[in-house]
């Protein structure tokens, strides 16, 4: 029974229940801020299912999490007048698999730093495109304004989803999901295949393996995880703006993965959560411009002292926590 109730289990069932219950203790701030960290974990699982699963490093992953939002933006407010939730998260993450598809069939003629050019390429062709701004459909500079979803109305009852604690709450189930999602990827034929080419795809190719299906269709199911995570951001700020795209975001989200810990279901989330208040909280003490140098410094410091994320501290604090039980046991 202590086996089954180890920190493994207990620690992830605490987490969720502090989760849980900040709407109920936090104010509006600290609703808006946990939401944007769940958001941005949703998008370093999806960026770290390429990266730390598949070994494939991308610079272009603002492409999955920007041109959904932008779908969004163009289904409701620019080109159609589409107001259905559900349609336009769906359209969202058909936006992603679809780039991700088309992303992925391209770079896998290529490998290693010759694949993160090409996806650096697209970063900035997506960005070019929304500052060209063709037949008005994304607005340029001026952004693509009031998109958030009205709230869910059952007769008398309404259900707002779309901002606030609601909004909260979706996100922490769509975390959830991708949580649960991924866990059976890995233990599935496919993950055990991400992860042979992440180790070594030579090998893979020398016992008859055609990797490219593979790497296409982890850049689709990424995608489809940083879809989730753009239509969250674009309902969260009621906004979609060229921001989204910029290959500065595909870098802060692999810096994200590699600060909590890549190739873990923990590290990405904990990574997004330490930037995320970081900034939050740096920023009102050393100025709205000068957090960077706060992050910078921590971004050094883990490079240099736990170069497999702050996750790997945990593994190093274990058998002090085992340690302390046994003596408590034997005390009482």
């Amino acid at each position: 029974m202590n086996k089954l109730l180890g920190p493994a289990v207990l620690v992830p069932l605490a987490v969720l229940a502090l989760l849980l219950a900040v709407p109920m203790f936090g104010g509006p701030y600290i609703v808006y801020l946990v939401t944007f960290a769940l958001i941005f974990s949703i998008f370093a699982l999806g960026y770290d299912l390429l990266f730390g699963h598949t070994g494939i490093v991308s610079f272009g992953h603002s492409v999955f999490y920007g041109m959904p939002a932008y779908a969004i933006g163009m289904l409701s407010q620019t080109v159609f007048d589409i107001k259905d939730p559900f349609v336009l998260i769906g359209a969202a993450i058909l936006t992603g698999i679809l780039f991700g598809a088309a992303i992925g069939w391209i770079c896998s003629f290529s490998r290693g730093i010759y694949l993160a050019i090409v996806t650096f390429a697209f970063a900035h062709i997506a960005e070019l495109f929304v500052f060209s701004d063709p037949r008005g459909i994304t607005r340029g500079e001026n952004s693509i304004n009031a998109i958030r979803p009205a709230p869910l109305a059952f007769g008398d009852f309404s259900l707002n989803l779309f901002s606030g604690v609601g909004l909260y709450y979706l996100t922490l189930a769509f975390l959830l999901l991708v949580l649960a999602g991924l866990w059976l990827l890995m233990r599935s034929q496919w993950g055990r295949v991400f992860h042979a080419i992440r180790e070594n795809e030579e090998r893979l190719l020398s016992l008859g393996y055609n990797t490219r299906p593979y790497k296409i269709l982890a850049f689709a199911l990424s995608g489809a995880v940083s879809a989730i995570a753009g239509a969250m951001i674009a309902f969260l700020n009621n906004i979609v703006s060229p921001a989204m795209v910029d290959w500065q975001v595909g870098a802060e989200i692999l810096l994200i993965t590699v600060l909590g810990g890549a190739g873990t279901m923990a590290g990405p989330i904990l990574g997004a959560f330490v930037v995320v208040f970081t900034q939050s909280y740096a920023s009102s003490l050393v100025g709205e411009g000068n957090w960077v140098y706060v992050l910078g410094a921590l971004y050094i410091l883990v490079a240099i002292f736990l170069p497999g994320g702050i996750l790997a501290l945990f593994p190093k604090l274990l058998p002090s926590y085992r340690r302390l039980a046994r003596l408590k046991e034997s005390s009482g």
